[in-house]
């Protein structure tokens, strides 16, 4: 199975996102062999919802609070996102890097997503970021490739996988400028079970032509 994620970032009002579930219902096929996870930001989950009842479609979360239920205002809850979303993105390097979000505090996110039934998407930049306990979907995001158009070679991306203690049973996604022209040099390694996907997620066309 081959995992096609897109990561929305803070993109798109409610009139877009509408047109995109449209064009990607128009243009979606179902494939046996992928699974594909839209991310959209907070407001957007209840509409991009609409598009999990596709087969293996799924949606996720952007991020997730390190709180629970509570007097927490403006955080979101892992238990307000049950039965809403499948996925949480946890660790991205734009949260490390805008938000000053250390291994500690999504250590404590991914500790809250997991306890309520949620699977994390746990980014790293390189071998030096933590790996919480129970994660089993690993993404690799190497810093310079985000949002470049600059993507890392399949080479050293596997060469980062070697260096990396994972789970037997990891799901290893490398995400950083990917697009339909390099994909397959990826998935022809055997050992990159698919993408987290930034600035082609934006669009269903580019996006679902990744991983046809």
């Amino acid at each position: 199975m081959k995992y096609l994620i897109g990561n929305w970032k803070a993109n798109k009002n409610i009139g877009e996102t509408h047109e995109y579930i449209e064009k990607f219902t128009a243009l979606y096929k179902e494939s046996d062999d992928r699974t594909v996870i839209v991310c959209p930001s907070y407001h957007l989950l209840s509409s991009v919802s609409r598009i999990s009842g596709l087969p293996r479609v799924s949606v996720g979360s952007q991020d997730v609070s390190t709180k629970p239920f509570g007097s927490f205002t403006g955080e979101i809850a892992a238990p307000s996102l049950k039965g809403m979303v499948e996925y949480v993105i946890i660790g991205h390097s734009e949260r490390r890097k805008h938000f000053g979000e250390t291994d500690d505090i999504l250590a404590a996110k991914t500790k809250q997503a997991l306890d309520t039934g949620l699977t994390p998407i746990y980014c790293i930049r390189d071998e030096k970021d933590a790996i919480p306990e129970r994660v089993r979907f690993v993404a690799y995001e190497p810093v310079a490739a985000i949002g470049t158009g600059q993507n890392e070679a399949p080479e050293k991306v596997l060469a980062m996988k070697q260096r990396l203690t994972l789970p037997a049973n990891a799901v290893f996604i490398y995400g950083g400028s990917v697009n339909a022209a390099n994909a397959g040099s990826y998935l022809n390694t055997g050992e990159i079970d698919g993408f987290l996907v930034g600035k082609a997620s934006l669009d269903p066309a580019s996006f679902l032509a990744i991983i046809p």
